[in-house]
């Protein structure tokens, strides 16, 4: 059975944003408190890897939006793939990057419901 990676690209924001101690403080103490305070060393790999996955999460996307054909649903993921990047390198604001994070998850959540129903009306028409 083939990786179907529409299925894994959502997850990879919710680790994504999970991963935020890596460039947030105030995450970060929180971290640090329970023992992460040990990967510090490897802070500038995790933030690669949250970039790497903020694109594998707007593939996903990509590649759900020919099941379901819902442009404003892709519009929305990759504008907050957009904004998450600004906020990274052009604006450097930590709300922005909360705020796209934000919005992926709910494109997610989005995406999943739209999967659902599209599903549903090609089992009903069936």
């Amino acid at each position: 059975m083939p990786i179907k990676l529409e299925n894994y690209g959502s997850f990879g924001a919710i680790v994504a944003a999970a991963a935020c101690p890596i460039c947030f403080p105030k995450l970060a103490l929180i971290g640090a408190y329970i023992g992460l305070g040990a990967l510090a060393r490897y802070e500038v790999f995790f933030f690669y890897i949250a970039q790497i996955l903020i694109v594998i999460a707007l593939t996903g996307h990509v590649i759900s939006y020919q099941k379901v054909k819902n442009k404003v649903l892709l519009a929305f993921a990759v504008c907050s793939a957009a904004l998450f990047f600004v906020s990274l390198y052009v604006v450097v604001s930590e709300m922005l990057a909360y705020l796209a994070l934000a919005g992926l998850v709910i494109a997610m959540i989005w995406m999943a419901v739209e999967s659902r129903r599209c599903s549903g009306y090609a089992t009903s028409a069936a």
